[in-house]
């Protein structure tokens, strides 16, 4: 990772006496215990690997300086997504087609190539631990919908393309299951099943992040291997329709799943603001119900983290609402979380785990550990 000790402590500094401070209370304590604390979790953070389950970034220079200013060893962008035409009555549906996954998937493998002093592909579990070894970020593909098109043997090919997580839905029905807007709560299809057997065999990670309750419920139940979902939070601290019931963490937990806990404010809590006190509690929630073996990260934005320019306020909505999501949704903008919106969200996470009294080897496992455990069962 680039972040030096001289940088960092810097901007811990500047959080000390900034307006981000604010938003950073009481997660990380009194602003003058936030450099000392800071001190510790880069130490923490700087051995550790560290993985985001789903996120991305530009591909150009700028992103690419994010990415490695991070320090996150491994991040997993969603490859394939394509804004769809006339997506009223269809929302997202048609937002996930198999040519575009195919071209994604081209285009970040060349990236990585031409950028291959700073990047790696990660296709097991073996590589991130590599890249950590080599100095380097790496880089694991997954789609948050089916491109299959009814195609299961497709799913062979884009194993060796490097894909290596699969949602089964997005938020609307396909031939698969029903996804969590989904005016219906149906399970798995034939084909569905199908599918999951499949994936289970070549070994891509089964996701039900965006999936509809039952079908959630019977992705961890007919997946042979620890199943995942990669970005979501706790139903019972906030009753979003994206959000995971504690039935489905224990059963999640169960099958040796991890859960990726997202940066999504309305999803976090209804009401604003959401701070990193909030993300947090959620950590706590599962830790409490079921442990710290199945809790990571899955951010679900780029690694700069959410836009927050006014400016670019009614573009954003213009997109993140009708005809392509439902209300229910409760989008809004800025989306982010106060005091973890930036590329060093999971190193501020870190400090506060520390200061909640999270244990090293918990906070270990949590930023990391626990995906690279789940991606050495199934993916490889």
């Amino acid at each position: 990772m680039t972040i030096s000790r001289r940088h960092f402590m810097a901007s811990g500094a500047a959080l000390a006496t900034g307006a981000s401070l604010g938003w950073a209370l009481p997660a990380l304590g009194k602003p003058q215990d936030v450099p000392v604390l800071m001190k510790e979790a880069l130490a923490l953070y700087s051995k550790s690997i560290v993985i985001d389950m789903l996120s991305e970034e530009e591909l150009n220079e700028k992103g690419l300086k994010y990415i490695v200013d991070s320090g996150v060893t491994c991040i997993s962008p969603t490859l394939g997504v394509r804004r769809p035409e006339n997506a009223k009555g269809t929302y997202m549906k048609n937002a996930f087609p198999y040519d575009a996954a195919v071209e994604d998937c081209a285009k970040w493998s060349r990236w990585i190539k031409e950028n291959s002093t700073k990047l790696l592909q990660a296709r097991t579990a073996g590589d991130i631990k590599r890249a950590k070894q080599e100095g380097k970020q790496s880089v694991m593909y997954n789609f948050q919908n089916s491109p299959l098109e009814g195609r299961l043997e497709s799913l062979d090919m884009f194993k060796a393309l490097g894909v290596s997580a699969m949602q089964l839905t997005y938020n609307e029905r396909n031939d698969i299951g029903d996804g969590s807007t989904e005016r219906t709560n149906a399970g798995i299809s034939d084909f569905g099943i199908a599918v999951i057997e499949r994936m289970n065999e070549v070994g891509i990670l089964v996701d039900s992040a965006h999936s509809g309750h039952q079908t959630s419920m019977e992705a961890v139940q007919f997946s042979k291997r620890p199943p995942i979902f990669s970005h979501t939070e706790c139903y019972a601290l906030s009753p979003h329709p994206r959000n995971k019931t504690d039935e489905h963490i224990r059963a999640l937990a169960e099958k040796g799943g991890v859960m990726g806990l997202t940066t999504v404010n309305p999803m976090i809590k209804k009401d604003l603001p959401v701070t990193m006190e909030d993300f947090i509690n959620h950590i706590d929630h599962i830790k409490n119900l079921v442990g710290v073996d199945f809790v990571g990260f899955g951010s679900d934005c780029l690694v700069r983290g959410w836009p927050t320019d006014p400016k670019e306020k009614d573009t954003f909505l213009g997109f993140y609402g009708d005809p392509y999501f439902k209300p229910s949704y409760n989008f809004r903008y800025p989306l982010g979380t106060e005091g973890m919106n930036d590329e060093h969200k999971w190193l501020s996470v870190t400090a506060g785990l520390i200061k909640r009294g999270y244990k090293e080897e918990e906070i270990v496992k949590i930023i990391g550990g626990n995906w690279l455990r789940v991606i050495g069962d199934v993916v490889g």
